[in-house]
């Protein structure tokens, strides 16, 4: 733009010049020599207006590119937004159906239960106890045992005011009579020392040698000993093996013990 403008300038400065110089010639001579001289340089003043146009388009052109790059980068920000409030609803509605799922079993269950969170775990003892935040202020005592709506968990140990440990069925001393479902087989269920992998080792002792028990067969609490109540789900029967003095299986859990974080404790057999 400011070239054409000096450009234009410098063409009226020298019109002006040559009508001053030749302003003592005839008016036909003066008009002939400005048509020759504007004939001379009208490809010029096309050429300069072509490349202004030009110039102008490039840089209409450039503004439209920072423009589209602007709108670019606000997509991008708010697809990364998006994700991650698509991720945290997601989250949120396992959540609920998870809440949902647990009260509804809380509604189903035979028993009064009370509704505890997990607070605390130590990695040194993972497959051994939890924290619960229910303690005596809430009605619980040693003893009481800790299920899900999957199956068992454990019992309480020591219990204060607004908080109590639990111990786990994979702890080789929370010990559990069971009976094995469609049989007359009846032993013991308890954890293993030996559990230190990323799942826990239970087994059942004190079956007989005969006992033939297949793997996927349903393992329950029998009620004997009066700490758990009859029919909750231990677990499955994995495989089965005849030691010297009995037979022995090893039992899947029912409740995932490594990814716990609500439970209910039972505080009476009965509603």
């Amino acid at each position: 733009m400011r070239l054409r403008s000096k450009f234009l300038a410098t063409f009226v400065f020298v019109v002006a010049f040559l009508v001053l110089v030749l302003g003592a010639g005839s008016p036909a001579s003066v008009r002939s020599l400005q048509s020759s001289f504007l004939g001379f340089i009208t490809p010029f003043l096309k050429s300069g207006s072509s490349l202004e146009r030009k110039f102008m388009a490039f840089r209409e052109g450039l503004k439209s590119l920072e423009s589209l790059e602007e709108e670019g980068r606000a997509l991008r920000v708010a697809n990364r937004e998006l994700s991650a409030s698509n991720q945290t609803l997601r989250g949120m509605e396992a959540e609920n159906n998870r809440l949902r799922k647990a009260l509804g079993y809380r509604e189903r269950a035979v028993f009064r239960l009370m509704p505890a969170q997990i607070i605390g775990r130590d990695i040194s003892t993972w497959f051994n106890q939890i924290v619960i935040d229910r303690g005596s202020e809430d009605g619980l005592r040693r003893d009481m045992p800790v299920l899900t709506e999957e199956g068992l968990v454990g019992k309480t140990t020591a219990v204060s005011e607004h908080s109590s440990i639990v111990i786990l069925i994979s702890d080789e001393n929370c010990k559990v009579a069971a009976s094995i479902e469609n049989s007359r087989e009846q032993g013991i269920v308890r954890g293993d020392r030996a559990s230190s992998g990323s799942a826990p080792v239970v087994s059942m002792f004190f079956l007989s040698k005969q006992a033939g028990l297949q793997g996927g067969q349903k393992v329950f609490t029998s009620g004997v000993g009066g700490v758990f109540p009859s029919g909750v789900l231990l677990g499955v029967v994995h495989d089965f093996r005849v030691r010297e003095l009995d037979g022995a299986a090893n039992i899947m859990p029912a409740v995932d013990l490594t990814t716990l974080q609500d439970v209910f404790v039972v505080v009476s057999d009965t509603k």
